[in-house]
């Protein structure tokens, strides 16, 4: 078994943010730990060019198309997030933009007032008051007063100026905020587009292995991946343990998490067990990787963005020895899988495309660490 390097424990960060925020009272001890066993780099929305002509080559077309779409559907909910934000910072955009312009317009209406006056000539009215002042000090008292006029039409001429420059950016951010939002979504449903109209004439094919032939196939593309990125790097990685390929069973006993959280976490993720794999799924009846972390989380009441990358940055690394229930475990670089630690070696996850949410041993063949 190869060595495995320090993971990285966020539901521990996370679970105290949360209960600061929500005002729950979670003790610290449940996080998320992240294997480094990479991906493949560079596009990974591309298909294969060669149609295959025996099972045995779609078995192995499925298993990269699978871990390929595993990649993008991950890319799609990260720009789905990106979205939802830029929407949100777009609407306030055009919140502040309609604030302001209605500042201009009360402004506008002093601007014009200035102009008049100094076109009629009124604003000299006030010197013929300052000359014909009774006293000296009624004459100082004439004066400031014409000082704070000259004041106040300076710094509304320059509101109104700053008024209009301000609503200008704020038109131009508002919809460059838009255009983006609507770009990256767009770019990633291309590329989850072009997997999905292969993937269906690959699983056609596949469907003559057997089911042990079947996820052996997968398991092995995810492996052959991890290999490839790890030598890319100058790196070697020992093989894995000998995993049995059989469908993964239930644990035999109840999980018990350190905290009240990470329980009802583990408890909701595993009673997902057999809900369909469908991409972008967040629940309640079908699920992707993320989708499942993140639901099983929010019945606690804590908040995880509907994305493997995203949770990956959210707390601190672990080693795996010090792995707990309700912990998530990360996997490939840049990450793209997510599943949550259950005990004994185990995890539940949303394996890919056409399986279902299942427990599996973390160092199972494919998902070994490096």
């Amino acid at each position: 078994m190869a060595t495995s390097r320090p993971e990285r424990r966020p539901a521990r960060a996370v679970v105290v943010a949360a209960a600061a925020a929500i005002g729950l009272a979670l003790s610290s001890g449940t996080g998320f730990a992240a294997p480094d066993t990479p991906a493949e780099g560079g596009d990974q929305a591309q298909t294969s060019a060669a149609q295959p002509q025996t099972s045995a080559q779609a078995a192995q077309q499925v298993g990269e198309m699978n871990h390929q779409l595993e990649i993008v559907t991950e890319q799609f909910n990260d720009a789905r997030i990106i979205t939802r934000q830029r929407q949100n910072e777009a609407a306030e955009a055009d919140r502040q933009l309609a604030l302001t312009r209605a500042q201009i317009t009360d402004l506008d209406a002093s601007v014009r007032q200035l102009a008049a006056d100094a076109y009629t000539g009124d604003q000299a009215v006030g010197f013929t008051v300052l000359m014909t002042s009774g006293s000296p000090q009624e004459f100082l008292d004439r004066l400031n007063t014409l000082d704070s006029i000259a004041g106040y039409n300076s710094d509304t001429l320059r509101q109104f100026t700053a008024a209009q420059q301000r609503a200008a950016d704020l038109a131009a951010q508002a919809a460059a905020a838009q255009a983006a939002a609507v770009a990256a979504e767009a770019d990633v449903q291309a590329k989850k587009t072009t997997i999905e109209t292969d993937l269906p004439v690959l699983e056609a094919l596949m469907a003559t292995l057997t089911t042990q032939e079947r996820e052996a196939a997968l398991a092995r593309a995810h492996e052959v991946a991890a290999d490839d990125a790890t030598a890319s790097r100058g790196g070697s990685r020992e093989p894995s343990e000998a995993a049995s390929p059989d469908a993964p069973v239930p644990p035999s006993s109840r999980v018990s998490a350190p905290t009240q959280a990470a329980q009802i976490a583990v408890d909701t993720a595993l009673a997902q067990v057999g809900d369909p794999y469908v991409w972008g799924g967040g629940g309640p009846d079908t699920f992707d990787c993320s989708g499942l972390t993140s639901y099983a989380y929010a019945a606690a009441g804590i908040n995880l963005p509907h994305s493997s990358s995203m949770q990956a940055t959210m707390g601190q690394y672990v080693p795996r020895d010090q792995l707990q229930p309700g912990d998530l475990v990360f996997f490939y670089s840049p990450v793209s899988h997510v599943g949550m630690y259950i005990g004994n070696g185990e995890m539940v996850h949303a394996p890919n495309s056409g399986g279902s949410v299942s427990i599996m041993n973390i160092d199972s063949a494919g998902w070994d660490y490096n």
